[in-house]
């Protein structure tokens, strides 16, 4: 395709997109402090329960998140449609962060999930949580959740700042590499069995039904897009578009949902695989001169370095802060998250036949659960981490420029050396 076509192509593209962000933005506007609302919504996460009450959280179609505390009873629960009324008022944060709430609104049971796949992925989550706190400590239990599931965990309050200080709160959330690994696996476990084409097909389907286990977050929907293109460019026997499965994965999001652009998880989903895809080429540069040893020894390190250098301006601009020791600690725990996965998923699918079968497999997971607990909480205590400053826009943009000046040359290099 000529240069010409494919400028052609993404003006064309741009101003679809554009059209779109007019449209919702004008359908859809913004919640006020003091704004009597009534809206009907579907809870996506199970929600938290005690004495206090029922206390969830929801978010605006333009992104904003209402905080709402509840009565005990009824219960309710995720995947069930409820219309909730009531008053917003704004609730301000030390650091500035401003949310709404809701205290007590009236809550009517709309419908019970329609969907039979999520009401059984609730279930499915319900009772694993339910398996793996009967035999794992709060912590661990918690650990394993979040890898498997991406559920949104409680933790004590120094442990889940050791996460954010050392840069590993990611691997607990529902994120791209959840996704990654479900489908490596799949298609690994479908290969020993079936031919590559069937195991491919049955593959799209098992990620199809891992986002609706763990919910239509918009880091998973991307990475789970992304995952099936590349099932079907396999099938179509088309190789080397991850970059382009990415771009069309993140614009189909983009023209479905717009508010997507301003998910903080979208986001940070996003720039984090681009960079894996575009920086790691150049970090895995100097590795290859220790050979196959050296490379598989940085693995780890130019992975986390590359989702590092692409997220760091959300990270400071968002969050405040980057954790000086987060390479470090994403090297020393990144490669237990396979095996935890693996015990908790073979865990969570026995223990809906046989609990007592499912419970075996958590004692291999424990000790690299405890193993990850202790790193994460020995580096936290250092809380060494770089705040963030406030900076303009083009020194943001610049700092991409540069990134992609550098994969440019590295490129031109590789095809120069080729040549010669």
């Amino acid at each position: 395709m000529s240069a010409t076509k494919v400028i052609i192509i993404i003006i064309l593209l741009t101003i679809i997109l554009a059209f779109r962000f007019h449209q919702f933005y004008q359908n859809n506007p913004p919640y006020y402090d003091g704004q009597y609302l009534s809206a009907v919504i579907t809870l996506q996460q199970e929600p938290d329960f005690s004495y206090k009450g029922l206390k969830f959280t929801f978010k605006s179609p333009t992104n904003q998140l209402v905080a709402v505390t509840a009565n005990s009873f009824p219960r309710y629960h995720c995947g069930q449609v409820i219309q909730i009324q009531g008053k917003l008022r704004t609730f301000s944060f030390p650091d500035g962060k401003k949310i709404f709430t809701m205290y007590h609104p009236k809550i009517s049971l709309q419908e019970d999930s329609s969907n039979p796949i999520a009401a059984v992925a609730n279930t499915i989550r319900l009772r694993t949580r339910a398996l793996y706190t009967s035999i794992l400590p709060p912590v661990p239990s918690s650990l394993l959740m979040g890898m498997v599931f991406g559920a949104n965990e409680k933790f004590p309050d120094d442990f889940r700042k050791a996460l954010q200080a050392t840069g590993v709160l990611h691997v607990i959330a529902a994120s791209g590499m959840n996704v990654t690994f479900v489908s490596s696996a799949l298609l690994f476990l479908l290969g020993l069995f079936m031919r590559r084409r069937v195991a491919l097909v049955f593959g799209c389907m098992g990620i199809i039904f891992y986002v609706f286990l763990v919910g239509f977050q918009p880091s998973i929907l991307r990475a789970s897009i992304r995952s099936i293109l590349a099932f079907g460019a396999s099938l179509l026997g088309r190789q080397n578009i991850g970059i382009v499965a990415l771009l069309i994965s993140g614009y189909g999001l983009l023209i479905w949902q717009p508010i997507f652009l301003a998910d903080v998880g979208f986001q940070l989903s996003f720039l984090a695989t681009l960079g894996i895809m575009l920086l790691k080429p150049v970090l895995d540069q100097p590795l290859r001169m220790f050979g196959k040893i050296g490379e598989g020894l940085g693995e780890s390190v130019t992975t986390t370095t590359a989702a590092q250098l692409g997220t760091l301006p959300v990270l400071l601009s968002v969050f405040g802060q980057v954790g000086v020791l987060s390479i470090l600690v994403n090297a020393l725990v990144l490669w237990t998250i396979p095996f935890i996965m693996v015990f908790g998923s073979l865990a969570a699918i026995a223990g809906l036949f046989i609990p007592q079968v499912g419970q075996l497999f958590l004692y291999p997971a424990y000790p690299f659960l405890v193993f990850f607990e202790m790193i994460v909480s020995f580096f936290g205590k250092s809380n060494l981490v770089i705040s963030g400053v406030a900076l303009p826009t083009a020194v943001w943009v610049g700092y991409y420029l540069l990134l992609a000046a550098v994969v440019v040359l590295q490129r031109r290099r590789e095809r120069l050396c080729s040549r010669s």
